[in-house]
C-alpha cells in the first residue's frame, strides 16, 4: 500500500510517494528527495530579503523535479506586513499559472483574503490549503469556491467529513507521525478503510500531478 504525502518538510520514507517542501534556506536538497514544491513562505519574508526569495523561486520552479509551487501563502499571526505578503503570494499565483503547476499555500485566519484573490485572480490551477484545522463552516466556505483541504495530525474531525473524498489530501508537515498513521487516523474519522482512502487520494494526485 503506498500513502501519498502532499506536504511535508520530514525526509520522507518512501521518497517518490511525498512532496517535499523546501525554501530558499532548505537548498540544495539531497537526492533522495525526489519530488518537491518550492515557495515563498510568510514567516520567511522581510522587505530587504523579498526580492532575493522571489528570484530564486523563479530560477528553480523550472526544475522537472518540481511539482508544486509552495508552501507560500498569507498569515495574520506572524511575519510581515499583510501588504508584503499579498505582494509575494500573487506573485507565486501567477507563477503556478504560468508553470501549470498546483498551488500549496499556508492560511492563518484570512480564509476571506484568499477566497477574495481566487475569485480576482481566476487561476486555472488547483489551489490547495495545506494542514486544515479550521471549523466546518471555514472548510465549506473554501471548498465552494473550489479549494481543496489538506489534513495532518491535528484536525477537526467534523470539518473533514465535510470535504468531499475527490476534495481532500493527507499530509505530515513537521509531524513525527508517519504518513500511515495519518491515513490511520483520517480513514477511522471518515469510517472507511484505509485502503479506500489510499486510493482515492491517488486518484486525486493523479487528477492534480499527472505523471507524478
Amino acid at each position: 500500500m503506498k500513502y501519498f504525502d502532499i506536504h511535508t518538510h520530514q525526509r520522507p520514507q518512501q521518497a517518490t510517494e511525498a512532496v517535499f517542501s523546501c525554501f530558499k534556506e532548505d537548498y540544495p536538497l539531497s537526492e533522495e528527495i525526489v519530488r518537491y514544491s518550492m515557495g515563498i513562505h510568510p514567516w520567511h519574508l522581510t522587505e530587504s530579503n523579498a526580492d532575493g526569495h522571489w528570484q530564486w523561486l523563479v530560477e528553480m520552479a523550472n526544475r522537472p523535479q518540481v511539482v508544486a509551487i509552495g508552501e507560500c501563502g498569507l498569515d495574520k499571526l506572524k511575519g510581515p506586513s499583510l501588504v508584503l505578503q499579498m505582494d509575494v503570494f500573487k506573485r507565486c499565483v501567477l507563477l503556478a499559472e504560468e508553470r501549470s503547476l498546483p498551488l500549496i499555500i499556508h492560511a492563518v485566519k484570512c480564509s476571506n483574503e484568499l477566497i477574495r484573490l481566487k475569485k480576482e485572480l481566476r487561476p486555472v490551477q488547483p489551489w490547495i490549503i495545506h494542514g486544515f484545522r479550521g471549523k466546518k463552516e471555514v472548510a465549506q466556505e473554501y471548498l465552494k469556491h473550489g479549494f481543496y483541504l489538506s489534513f495532518g495530525e491535528h484536525y477537526q474531525e467534523e470539518s473533514m467529513r465535510t470535504v468531499p473524498l475527490d476534495k481532500l489530501f493527507l499530509e505530515t508537515d513537521e509531524s513525527s507521525l508517519s504518513i500511515e498513521s495519518i491515513y490511520q487516523k483520517a480513514a477511522h474519522t471518515l469510517g472507511m478503510s484505509v485502503e479506500e482512502l489510499a486510493r482515492q487520494i491517488s486518484k486525486n494526485r493523479q487528477k492534480l500531478i499527472p505523471g507524478f
